[in-house]
């Protein structure tokens, strides 16, 4: 079986816990110091990828599945993303698929194509619908892989309301294998994680690849798509896409099925981002409460494809989403050289994902948890989402499931620290006390007090480690103090300070070590 297309580069890891604040549906564990993505949970949003600083979370590469496949005696063809529009900037088309053919592939051809027949499929459906009463009112756009593994992991409630339609990208490998013979390879190439599943499943789908992996593939052969010259040979196969063309964008499945006709009384609505559509489809109506057909274009990408986790980052949003819609706003309203009428090919196929129960947790169970990491009461909560989830308690539920650790917990791990900082500090048999340059103490030991005696040594039992005092109340001290800090950074002076016990005739030599740090 193949590699989890998500894994872990632990050495890398440095345990921010970015990863597990930006994972819609926590499948990033944290158990034992390490970090992992566990994927029965993972929906490969690749939101861990995205975000991680270090790097240490990172998409399987299937470049070399492809040069493989590139060495067998079958046409290797690509279905590419439509969102490589937004992606190679300053790149024609034909130079790209020219880059790409120098690579080894046989032909280069628009997944948009696989789009516009799941846009003819859904509008039928929705026509349908609409024409049929007690008929199905729900209906979810199932052209992001991501979203259906959310839906079938996570809301299942909702699953018997996705549209049954293929992905583009199946739907378009079955086509290019009915047009050019069985013996073929296809290769996805495009911005999503996702897509990995998705050809680790369909045997038609024989391998995935990131635009990110394909630059790194023409950096190493040493190919610049924008030094290619353009011959009639490189025109994308069979033709060019229709209106698919604006899938990677939200709303562009919605555009896609404008010229069918006969389902205006549909009404539609766009959502982007797992959190957004789990947000939405927890308080969504009862579908059964429907009057009219309700189409849902479900993307797991804020924005669409264009965002997707392996999209470049090198431009702003707003600059590669315009230049996709200005590549989609030139294609035809039909395809040409073929049609999505009569269709030669099925249009069904799902990724297959089992439901994940979520755990019941008992009150008890929950406040124990909390109880591990100092949490007594509801004011000890403060719901910091330093660990990475929303609340005290979704984490507490997380370290009863073995997903998290105490030690993820910033107020709890700095309340250890300081602990410790004062056991420390405590033990040490000479006098401590840390300073700010305002000459306030942030802290102290007690033998601090007890060499300054009188109403100090009061103060410190009634305040925590005389946090606050200002030094200049004591003179004797506070003048070294103030010499050290205005010094330069990474002086160090040592003094030998009398000080005069009022009650007592002896005098006690306080040893001070000053040393200032910016």
């Amino acid at each position: 079986m193949a590699e989890h297309p998500v894994y872990s580069v632990e050495a890398e890891c440095r345990c921010c816990y970015k990863c597990v604040e930006h994972c819609p549906v926590k499948a990033v564990k944290v158990w034992n110091g390490r970090v992992s993505v566990t994927p029965a949970r993972c929906v490969l949003c690749g939101n861990c990828v995205r975000v991680c600083p270090a790097s240490a979370r990172k998409a399987r590469n299937d470049v070399e599945t492809a040069k493989k496949l590139l060495r067998q005696e079958k046409k290797t063809f690509v279905s590419l993303a439509p969102s490589f529009a937004s992606e190679f900037s300053g790149c024609t088309p034909q130079q790209l698929a020219a880059a790409l053919k120098r690579l080894g592939f046989f032909a280069v051809s628009e997944t948009a194509i696989g789009a516009d027949y799941v846009s003819a499929g859904a509008a039928a459906d929705l026509k349908e619908a609409s024409e049929t009463d007690g008929g199905q009112k729900l209906f979810l756009s199932s052209a992001c892989p991501a979203v259906v593994l959310y839906l079938k992991r996570y809301a299942s409630a909702f699953v018997p309301y996705l549209n049954g339609r293929a992905s583009p990208l199946l739907v378009h490998a079955q086509l290019l294998r009915r047009l050019y013979g069985g013996r073929v390879n296809i290769v996805f190439i495009g911005p999503c994680i996702a897509k990995k599943r998705e050809a680790d499943q369909f045997r038609e789908i024989n391998a995935a690849i990131t635009f990110d992996e394909l630059r790194g593939w023409f950096r190493d052969e040493g190919i610049d798509p924008l030094a290619m010259s353009e011959t009639p040979d490189d025109s994308f196969v069979p033709g060019r896409a229709s209106k698919g063309a604006f899938y990677p964008v939200d709303g562009g499945m919605l555009v896609s099925m404008g010229r069918y006709k006969g389902f205006q009384k549909t009404a539609t609505m766009v959502i982007s981002g797992i959190g957004t559509i789990a947000e939405t489809l927890n308080a969504a109506t009862r579908p059964d409460g429907l009057e009219t057909p309700l189409f849902l274009e479900l993307l797991a990408c804020q924005g669409g494809c264009v965002n997707g986790p392996c999209a470049t980052r090198d431009e702003s949003a707003i600059t590669r989403r315009s230049r996709l819609l200005n590549y989609a706003g030139s294609a035809e309203d039909t395809p040409g050289g073929w049609d999505t009428g009569p269709r030669p090919i099925p249009l069904t196929g799902e990724l297959a994902a089992r439901e994940i129960k979520a755990a019941c947790r008992s009150p008890h169970e929950i406040r124990a948890a909390l109880e591990l990491t100092g949490k007594y009461n509801a004011n000890d909560e403060t719901n910091c989402s330093k660990c990475g989830y929303r609340t005290c308690r979704d984490f507490a539920a997380a370290m009863l499931e073995r997903r998290a650790e105490k030690t993820m917990c910033a107020p709890y791990m700095r309340r250890l620290a300081r602990r410790k900082a004062n056991g420390l500090m405590n033990a040490m048999p000479g006098g401590v006390v840390i300073v700010e340059k305002n000459m306030r103490v942030i802290e102290c030991n007690k033998n601090f007090a007890v060499l300054m005696g009188g109403e100090i040594e009061e103060l410190y039992e009634i305040t925590e480690r005389l946090a606050g005092f200002k030094l200049n109340k004591i003179p004797e001290v506070a003048a070294y103090f103030e010499e050290a800090f205005s010094a330069a950074p990474d002086a160090g002076f040592d003094y030998d300070v009398r000080i005069d016990t009022p009650d007592s005739p002896s005098y006690r030599i306080l040893r001070l070590n000053v040393v200032v740090r910016e």
